[in-house]
């Protein structure tokens, strides 16, 4: 495992865990951990853009929708600056 890499142990839906196995040995992944680390990044990717589409939504609103959209934002932050740094997405 490189210096880069986290081991991770995990529970799974039966089904997923032979979909992921169904991937492998179709030689559609490498590995069930490629699956699953593709899936996260997925996940992470999706995450950054519905927050990127927002602050350019709140960028385009009206000065009261705006100042509505601040106070939500701040509370978002606030409330991912309580998370530790292994769960925030970056």
């Amino acid at each position: 495992m490189s210096d880069n890499k986290a081991r991770l142990t995990v529970t799974v839906d039966r089904h997923l865990a032979a979909y992921a196995e169904r991937l492998v040995e179709a030689g559609t992944a490498p590995s069930v951990s490629a699956v699953v680390n593709g899936a996260l990044r997925e996940y992470a990717e999706n995450g950054r853009r519905i927050d990127r589409q927002w602050r350019e939504a709140v960028a385009a609103a009206t000065d009261e929708d705006r100042a509505k959209a601040a106070r939500l934002l701040a509370r978002q932050e606030e409330q991912d600056a309580r998370l530790p740094g292994s769960h925030r997405l970056a």
